[in-house]
C-alpha cells in the first residue's frame, strides 16, 4: 500500500507552540510530522537529548535556544521555559518545544501544556517513539513477562526535591517487568528497595545506554550488580535500565 503523505500537511500556526518528540536519538526514528514541525517553526526550545543534527533541518532564521541539562548543570529552569514559549507566542511566532523521545513520558509536558493554557496559547502534541522501544529490542524480550504486567517508572528526582518518590511495593506487588527510565543516578537506592521489597537479588537486569545510536552499549547484569556494572562500564545517561 502507498502511503500518500505530504509534510505540508502539516499546519503550524503562528503564534502557537507545539510539543514534539525528537525520538530517542537515531533521526531515523523522527516522525514526518516532527520532521515537518522543525522545518516551519521560527523558535526551536530544544532538550539535552534532542540530537542537535536534527536542527540542521531547521529555517536558517530560526531562534534555538537549549533549555535542557548538561550533565549536573542545569541551564534554565522549568519557568524559564514557560515563559519563553508564552513570551514568543504572543510575538506571533511558531514556537517548537522539542522533546527527547515523546512528550508525554516522563517529561514535563503536562506542566507546560497548563502553563500553555493558562495563557490561552494555542497548541499541539506530535508524539515520537519513546526510548525503551528501541531498548527492549536489544533485550530480545518483550514488554510484558509472563504475568502480562509492566512497569514504567522514572529514577528522576522530582522538581525542588532530592529524592524520587515511588511506591515500589505496589509496584513489587503486582509481579510485571520493570523498566526504569533516567535511573542511573538512583539505581542503587532502587535496586536495595526492590531486594528489600522481596525481589530476588539475582534477577537479571539489563542495561541499555544511547539506544538508537551508533554509540549505543547494551549490558547485562543482576538486580545485586547492577550498581557496580554501571560503574566498572562508566555508564551515563542516556540509559533504559529493565528488570527483567
Amino acid at each position: 500500500m502507498k502511503i500518500n503523505y505530504k509534510l505540508s500537511n502539516v499546519i503550524f500556526e503562528k503564534g502557537s507552540v507545539i510539543l514534539a518528540g525528537a525520538g530517542p536519538g537515531s533521526l531515523e526514528q523522527v516522525t514526518l510530522k516532527v520532521y515537518a514541525a522543525i522545518s516551519m517553526a521560527d523558535i526551536i526550545i530544544y532538550d539535552s537529548l534532542v540530537n542537535k543534527n536534527i536542527l540542521k533541518n531547521s529555517n536558517k532564521s530560526a531562534v534555538k535556544i537549549f533549555g535542557g541539562k548538561t550533565k549536573n548543570k542545569r541551564a534554565c529552569s522549568q519557568s524559564e521555559i514557560n515563559e519563553w514559549m508564552v513570551y514568543h507566542a504572543k510575538k506571533n511566532k511558531k514556537v517548537l518545544r522539542l522533546k527527547g523521545g515523546d512528550p508525554s513520558f516522563f517529561s514535563r509536558g503536562s506542566q507546560e501544556i497548563e502553563y500553555l493554557k493558562k495563557n490561552k496559547i494555542k497548541y499541539k502534541i506530535f508524539s515520537g517513539i519513546t526510548s525503551s522501544q528501541p531498548a527492549i529490542k536489544k533485550t530480545n524480550i518483550s514488554f510484558f513477562n509472563h504475568n502480562n504486567v509492566c512497569n514504567f517508572i522514572t529514577g528522576h528526582r522530582r522538581i525542588k526535591n532530592n529524592s524520587i518518590s515511588l511506591d515500589l511495593e505496589k509496584i513489587v506487588g503486582n509481579k510485571g517487568r520493570i523498566i526504569i527510565y533516567m535511573g542511573i543516578s538512583q539505581i542503587k537506592k532502587i535496586s536495595s528497595d526492590l531486594i528489600d521489597l522481596g525481589i530476588d537479588c539475582k534477577t537479571k537486569v539489563f542495561i541499555v545506554s544511547n539506544a538508537s545510536m551508533p554509540s549505543e552499549r547494551v549490558f547485562e547484569s543482576s538486580l545485586y550488580e547492577v550498581e557496580k556494572t554501571i560503574n566498572q562500564n562508566n555508564i551515563l545517561p542516556p540509559s533504559i535500565i529493565v528488570i527483567y
